[in-house]
């Protein structure tokens, strides 16, 4: 009987062939936790300008509006800049138009351009202490149904708070 196991017995599997690598890939058995870290943390190349617009197109940025009271003219860059460490592009009035061109062009024709650029805003944002001007840019909003959000300026520069619309339309918080 046992010489009848020997013939049962199964030969073992020959052990499939490495895989082929392209001469650029490393073997796998150089894989080390050094070198992970090395790639991951080497300098990465700056992107061209033709790569930096195909990465515009292909993946575009919000764009905010800043509505803010020209009592707060003075912060304009901080909130521009605040909307830009957040990953988005600032559309401020203030950063565009100065004081209404430095009152070079009716009042009226300034308006109408800030009012185009808010209804093509993909968000508005309000900064401070709301203004008429700043109500009436919030009701256009509205009547557009763009997302809002409100902010307390009134510990700039070191800290901008987001608050509730209730608590922005508030008097007297800057």
């Amino acid at each position: 009987m046992p010489e009848d196991r020997i013939g049962d017995a199964v030969e073992p599997e020959e052990a499939p062939p490495a895989p082929l690598t392209r001469p650029e890939e490393e073997p796998a058995t150089n894989k080390s936790a050094e070198n992970i870290l090395a790639a991951i943390f080497s300098p990465v190349p700056e992107a061209s300008p033709l790569e930096q617009l195909e990465q515009t197109i292909r993946h575009p940025k919000k764009l905010i509006y800043v509505a803010m009271s020209n009592r707060n003219f003075y912060w304009r860059m901080h909130v521009s800049k605040l909307v830009l460490d957040e990953g988005y592009v600032p559309i401020n009035p203030f950063m565009l138009f100065d004081y209404y061109l430095l009152h070079t062009v009716p009042k009226q024709l300034v308006r109408e351009a800030i009012n185009n650029l808010l209804a093509r805003c993909d968000e508005v944002w309000v900064f401070g202490t709301m203004s008429l001007g700043v109500k009436v840019q919030l009701g256009i909003a509205k009547r557009l149904k763009k997302p809002l959000r409100f902010y307390d300026i009134a510990d700039l520069p070191e800290q901008v708070y987001r608050i509730s619309e209730k608590l922005a339309q508030e008097e007297g918080r800057d």
